[in-house]
């Protein structure tokens, strides 16, 4: 059995986000009584009959939606879509995966830590969450001109003087799905498992999309500035770009820089000027800071004791991640747990 819908930007952003709360009350019911009018959070719970699971739904700052997923569905849903330029979306894959098909673009499957950019032109297509498929991801929906306000001063140019002036064939691959780094997956994360009271968690996901869409431009901007004064090509910043991910497998036995520039074939001194060029810090500075972020996230959004955090972020000595966390923090793991719960309750 398959389950379809459609939606449309022919009448605006307003429009779509009722077309979106149409089409959810048909699988969902909304969470508390909830009044989508009033609410700048609504929380879909996934009807028995339909899946399970829920969709949040959060109206941020300017128009611009918020959808955090987490479900699984019985049946194919099959969401159509014909979309005007303006209309702008970021769509990240948490965990699972999720099918489109876009009818310039072919058949495109988003999967676990890949992000989606749309692209600045008419789009028809359709968003398939597969039957018994698990679906995590975050969504950033409105329309162009409306996401302006969150590059402050720098205005919607920003936006247009990068990521809309890539090659097309790098363009292509920021539609179809490109693989982020642990800064931006630990700012997704973030989102995905904020518990924050309502209010805070409005500002909080506000400030977070800045840093999500400011993290994205600087990455560009830096291709076109440092990175060609280092005169390193296309494979030598992909290969630098995978750095993150092979020091995360291998918390305990930390590759030296001998051992990356092997691995990835580069040039021992450029890699480490590249990396740092396009992380801004050195390797092993930067890896200590995503471990620590990661080991923050967990303080707040699991029940695992300091010890347990600090063997998942590599550290096998409890004081020495004590101690470095407060380095990075500014309080000990167990007070910034303390504080957090205190800002939830």
């Amino acid at each position: 059995m398959k389950h379809k819908f459609h939606i449309n930007t022919k009448q605006g952003c307003s429009s779509m986000i009722m077309q979106y709360s149409s089409i959810r009350t048909q699988f969902a019911t909304i969470r508390d009584s909830m009044n989508f009018n009033d609410e700048k959070e609504v929380i879909y719970d996934i009807k028995p009959q339909y899946g399970k699971g829920c969709i949040k739904f959060y109206k941020l700052m300017g128009n611009v939606m918020l959808i955090i997923y987490d479900t699984i569905f019985n049946h194919d849903m099959i969401t159509e879509f014909d979309l005007s330029e303006e209309y702008f979306e970021i769509e990240y894959c948490v965990d699972g995966c999720l099918n489109i098909h876009e009818d310039k673009v072919g058949n495109m499957c988003l999967s676990k830590n890949e992000l989606s950019i749309s692209m600045s032109r008419e789009t028809c297509g359709k968003v398939i969450n597969c039957a018994g498929q698990k679906y995590q991801g975050i969504s950033i929906t409105t329309e162009k001109s409306a996401i302006a306000s969150y590059f402050g001063s720098c205005g919607i140019e920003l936006w247009e003087d990068t990521i809309e002036e890539l090659e097309n064939e790098l363009r292509n691959q920021y539609y179809q799905g490109i693989n982020v780094s642990l800064e931006i997956a630990n700012i997704f994360l973030q989102i995905f498992n904020c518990s924050l009271p309502e209010k805070s968690k409005i500002l909080f996901f506000e400030s977070k999309v800045m840093e999500i869409l400011s993290k994205i431009v600087s990455y560009e901007i830096l291709g076109t500035n440092k990175i060609n004064q280092l005169q390193m090509d296309e494979f030598e910043i992909n290969q630098i770009k995978k750095i993150p991910e092979v020091l995360m497998k291998n918390l305990y036995e930390l590759p030296t820089v001998n051992i990356l520039s092997k691995q990835l074939a580069i040039n021992k001194n450029k890699l480490a000027k590249g990396f740092k060029v396009i992380y801004g810090d050195t390797i092993f500075r930067y890896h200590r800071k995503m471990c620590l972020e990661r080991a923050a996230i967990l303080l707040i959004d699991t029940d695992k004791s300091i010890n347990e955090i600090a063997l998942d972020v590599g550290y096998s000595n409890p004081s020495n991640f004590c101690y470095a966390f407060k380095k990075e923090f500014g309080v000990t793991p167990l007070q910034y747990k303390d504080d957090s719960l205190k800002l939830v309750n």
